[in-house]
């Protein structure tokens, strides 16, 4: 079964012809405004009320369809305004007094001692080779077991010794 999945869900609803709410509201105004103005103007001084009505005119129509940067004329008029009554500069107020600082009385510094090396010794290497292999021991591997490691002793004594050469 297929939907018929709506479109333009992001535009505003037309209510009065072409014009949303917002704008048929903004046109509204402007025109009982300037009606006014004729009804109370227009009988004294014609220029008097093109004067004022014109203006009016125009600023109700800019609020309705006026759009800058795909937003209406009425969000950046109240951005402008925010702009207007916040103040530009900040400045710090010191409020109060600063906590004291309390100072402790200077630690003597400990001596660090340098650690002894630790010596390696055949042990130990035997003990990690064991732990390392990862089948027990027969019994030719544990009657030979502290060969190998003075035979990499003696290799390596004799490669570093040039003399014994």
């Amino acid at each position: 079964m297929q939907f018929k999945v709506p479109q333009n869900i992001d535009m505003e609803d037309k209510i009065v012809g072409p014009l949303t709410l917002i704008q048929f509201l903004y046109v509204l105004g402007g025109g009982i405004v300037c009606y006014i103005l004729f009804q109370v103007l227009y009988s004294f001084s014609a220029i008097l009320f093109f004067v004022l009505a014109l203006p009016i005119a125009l600023i109700a129509l800019a609020l309705a369809f006026l759009k800058i940067q795909e937003q209406p004329l009425s969000h950046f008029i109240t951005a402008g305004l925010q702009f207007w009554q916040k103040p530009k500069m900040r400045y710090w107020h010191n409020l109060g007094e600063a906590p004291p600082i309390l100072k402790d009385a200077p630690k003597p510094k400990a001596t660090t001692v340098a650690p002894a090396k630790q010596q390696i010794q055949k042990s130990n290497l035997e003990q990690l080779a064991y732990s390392l292999d990862t089948r027990p021991m027969n019994q030719t591997e544990q009657k030979n077991f502290g060969k190998i490691t003075d035979s990499f002793t003696q290799l390596f004594q004799k490669q570093n010794n040039p003399k014994s050469r």
